[in-house]
C-alpha cells in the first residue's frame, strides 16, 4: 500500500507525490482490488500507516462538525428542540452532554476500533480454523477495509450533528446510509481477510461478521443519542418539543 511506503526502501519518501497521492492511490487499489491488495504482508505491520490513513479520511470533517458547534454555541443558540426517543431513556441535557463528550472522543475512539476491531477478527479466524498470519496482519486487514466506511460515516456526521435531519422520518435515510457503510465494511473485510490469510473467501466474509456488528453497534449508539425519531416511535402529543 502506498501509504506504508518508507524512506530507504524501493521508494522514499522524498520520491513520492505526497501524503494526499499516497491516500487516493491507497483508496483506489481497496475498490479496484480489495482482495490481491493483501497477498503480500510485511512484518512487523506498520499500524501507525493504518491509522494516519483513517485519521486522514476520518478526522477533517469531525473537525469541521466540532467547530460549527462551538460557533453555534458561541452564538448562543438555545430554542426550543423537538423530543427525540433517547430522552425515554435520559435527561435531555444528559444525552446532550454525553453524545457531545463522545463526539469529541473520535481522536481516541478511532484507534480503538481499530485494535478491538482487529482483535475481535483474530479471535474469531482462531475459532474457526486458525489464523495463518499474525494478529497484527489481522488488524492491518481490518484497519484498510475500515478506510471507505470512515469516509461514510464523517459525511453522514454532518447531518447528524448539525440538525439536518428531519423531525419525522429524517432517521430513516441514516439508518440506510449506515447498512450501507456496515455492507461496504462487510465486503471489503471479507475480502482483506481472505487475501492476508490465504483462507476461503467464504470464510473471510464468516469471520467478517464480528467487527461488521461492532462498527454497527458503535455507529448506531452513537447516533441514538442524535436521531430526532426512530422507526415506530411517536412523542407525547402535549410535550413535543424540550427546552435544554
Amino acid at each position: 500500500m502506498p501509504v506504508e511506503w518508507r524512506p530507504g526502501g524501493e521508494s522514499a519518501d522524498e520520491a513520492l507525490p505526497g501524503w494526499a497521492w499516497r491516500v487516493g492511490k491507497t483508496l483506489a487499489a481497496l475498490v479496484r482490488r480489495p482482495h490481491r491488495s493483501f497477498a503480500e504482508v510485511q512484518e512487523p505491520v506498520s499500524h501507525g500507516a493504518v491509522l494516519a490513513l483513517l485519521g486522514t479520511v476520518r478526522l477533517p470533517f469531525w473537525a469541521l462538525v466540532v467547530v460549527a458547534l462551538g460557533l453555534r454555541v458561541s452564538l448562543g443558540a438555545s430554542d426550543a428542540a423537538a423530543l427525540r426517543p433517547i430522552y425515554d431513556l435520559l435527561d435531555a441535557r444528559l444525552a446532550g452532554v454525553l453524545s457531545l463528550w463522545i463526539l469529541l472522543m473520535v481522536p481516541v475512539g478511532l484507534p480503538l476500533l481499530y485494535f478491538f476491531g482487529g482483535l475481535l477478527t483474530h479471535v474469531a479466524l482462531a475459532l474457526t480454523g486458525g489464523a495463518p498470519r499474525s494478529i497484527g496482519a489481522t488488524m492491518r486487514a481490518n484497519g484498510y477495509a475500515l478506510a471507505l466506511p470512515m469516509i461514510g460515516v464523517a459525511l453522514a456526521d454532518l447531518p447528524l450533528y448539525l440538525g439536518l435531519l428531519g423531525p419525522i422520518g429524517g432517521s430513516l435515510p441514516y439508518l440506510a446510509v449506515v447498512g450501507l457503510l456496515a455492507l461496504v465494511y462487510f465486503h471489503q473485510l471479507g475480502q482483506a481477510l481472505g487475501g492476508t490469510h490465504g483462507i476461503p473467501r467464504l470464510r473471510g466474509f464468516l469471520v467478517a461478521l464480528v467487527p461488521v456488528a461492532l462498527f454497527a453497534g458503535v455507529t448506531l449508539g452513537r447516533a441514538l443519542l442524535e436521531l430526532p425519531d426512530l422507526p415506530g416511535w411517536q412523542p407525547a402529543p402535549i410535550a413535543s418539543y424540550v427546552i435544554p
